[in-house]
């Protein structure tokens, strides 16, 4: 049962991956990038590939992230993936953490007509006693 599910995620992640085709865009992790409503956006985070979208709602963004292990042809098992909605309120921001010390914020614009995306890269701090 959980190798079906498993199956299923892989195989919606990839078709929308697909589906998405010329209104998909890669995320340049040099820049925040700007989305609109339906558009999609996909993004390599270490080992991990993530495909997003929103839907406007109001004074909401509705926001959907797919994240799946990047795929490698020679294995036989599907990658591992999973599927998530966050309501991101006009002028707040989701941030989802990686564990290679990455990090995607989503903010929703005003409208909540268009949402930033900006790949941030993490530093662990230390504060030394003085």
């Amino acid at each position: 049962m959980l190798l079906r599910k498993r199956t299923i995620l892989a195989i919606a992640f990839a078709g929308i991956s697909a589906m998405a085709g010329p209104s998909t865009t890669r995320a340049d992790p040099a820049s925040p990038l700007t989305m609109k409503p339906l558009q999609g956006v996909s993004f390599d985070i270490g080992t991990k590939r993530a495909v997003s979208y929103f839907l406007s709602d109001d004074d909401t963004c509705k926001l959907t992230l797919m994240l799946a292990e990047v795929a490698h042809d020679n294995e036989g098992n599907p990658p591992t993936a999973a599927r998530m909605t966050i309501a991101v309120e006009v002028g707040k921001t989701a941030h989802l953490d990686t564990v290679e010390g990455k990090s995607l914020e989503f903010k929703c614009q005003a409208g909540a007509q268009t949402m930033s995306v900006e790949v941030l890269h993490r530093a662990a701090y230390v504060r030394r006693p003085e």
